[in-house]
């Protein structure tokens, strides 16, 4: 088991997520804009989804299933939150979403850069796939920033989309054919 870590980065500061962080959760992540982009995440959400979620988030860290870690900005508080989650075959899915007033601003590219070093430092993880939806380009920008390629395009579903839309997959580390196959967005 891997106790929770503080990751710094020039600008950000990443930990794991408290239950007091359930309201800034909830506020970011009420948005249309943001909720469409996320394949588990309703719409509307409220402080008690967040706060579900929140109640896994250590039960994954022990189990060492998936690495959740809130970003945050100085001056700002959380702005979003980063996490490496386990799929089959011991491939992981790197996932990010940050609140819409800090979008355009590198700061998931940098948050996941350093969970990944991170994991590949302190874990020896060195197999990953993603991916986005097909009307989000700017996530495939910031997996493309992180040393991800693309190896094809399927079908992901989204809740807060009601149903099921087209998304890219990519690979770092992943038999392209495998990290197409591995949705766990």
């Amino acid at each position: 088991m891997a106790d929770p870590i503080i990751l710094k980065t020039e600008r950000l500061l990443m930990r794991p997520p408290f239950i007091d962080d359930a309201a800034d959760i909830a506020s970011h992540l009420n948005h249309k804009d943001i909720a469409w982009n996320l394949g588990r995440v309703p719409y509307p959400y409220s402080v008690p989804d967040a706060e579900t979620w929140l109640h896994n988030v250590p039960k994954n860290w022990q189990g060492d299933t998936a690495y959740v870690m809130a970003i945050i900005l100085p001056d700002n508080g959380l702005i979003g939150c980063v996490n490496l989650r386990l799929l089959p075959m011991d491939v992981w899915e790197v996932g990010y979403w940050l609140g819409k007033p800090w979008w355009g601003n590198g700061y998931a590219t940098e948050a996941a850069k350093a969970l990944l070093d991170w994991a590949e430092r302190d874990l020896s993880i060195t197999r990953y796939s993603s991916g986005h939806f097909k009307d989000n380009p700017a996530s495939g920008r910031t997996l493309l920033k992180l040393g991800f390629t693309p190896v094809g395009e399927t079908e992901l579903f989204g809740l807060a989309r009601g149903g099921k839309s087209p998304c890219i997959r990519y690979t770092k580390g992943t038999e392209p054919g495998l990290a197409l196959k591995l949705v766990g967005h």
